[in-house]
């Protein structure tokens, strides 16, 4: 049965997926026509249909020097392997994710919970809507392509220069997204400051 499921895998990654598991295979027919192998070889491995969610049956031909020929029909369970996404660290509502924030993992389809994100490009440079964990599987509704950081919020406002940063404090004068431009009222100088929110209590000014 050794080389029959190795046949049958491959047809399964030629057909539905490189990345496949059998979980299952059970002979239908032709039980008797595996007590005697000497000198057979597989002709053929032809799916015949499927029976149910990751469950399809198999004709398996075989065939000797002879041309003397056996068939065994075969029910298969499988299972997909599908890349999940894994926070590496505790991450706050705001966090614009990079490469660094996450980690894939192969995991089965059906073991897989509902909304995960299953391509690294819909996560890199998404925000995260809320707090998540260390070791959270990434999901659709997780994201969003912008968060909206309400005025007045109190904010640390990062002043960078060419050779120094200063930091300092001030609130929103305006709505802003993170990401996108915002205006600070600096808390000390009372003066007003044009930068990027960069997260939902830090704005970047560049001078």
């Amino acid at each position: 049965m050794g080389n029959i499921k190795q046949a049958i895998v491959k047809e399964l990654r030629n057909t539905i997926s490189e990345d496949i598991e059998i979980t299952g295979l059970r002979v239908l027919e032709g039980k008797d026509a595996l007590e005697n192998l000497e000198g057979y070889k597989i002709s053929a491995v032809v799916m015949n249909g499927y029976v149910g969610r990751n469950n399809v049956n198999f004709i398996v031909g075989l065939i000797d020097k002879r041309l003397n020929r056996k068939n065994i029909a075969v029910d298969v369970s499988y299972d997909v392997l599908n890349e999940v996404f894994i926070t590496f660290r505790s991450l706050s509502k705001g966090t614009i994710l990079s490469a660094d924030d996450f980690y894939a993992i192969k995991q089965k389809a059906s073991k897989i919970p509902a909304n995960a994100v299953l391509n690294r490009n819909d996560i890199q440079g998404k925000i995260l809507k809320a707090n998540i964990g260390q070791g959270v599987i990434i999901r659709a509704d997780h994201l969003t392509d912008n968060v909206s950081i309400k005025r007045g919020q109190k904010v640390e406002v990062v002043v960078e220069g060419n050779s120094v940063v200063i930091s300092t404090h001030g609130v929103l004068r305006s709505d802003a997204i993170i990401g996108g431009a915002a205006r600070v009222l600096c808390d000390i100088s009372k003066k007003e400051v044009s930068g990027i929110l960069i997260s939902p209590n830090t704005v970047r000014v560049k001078i």
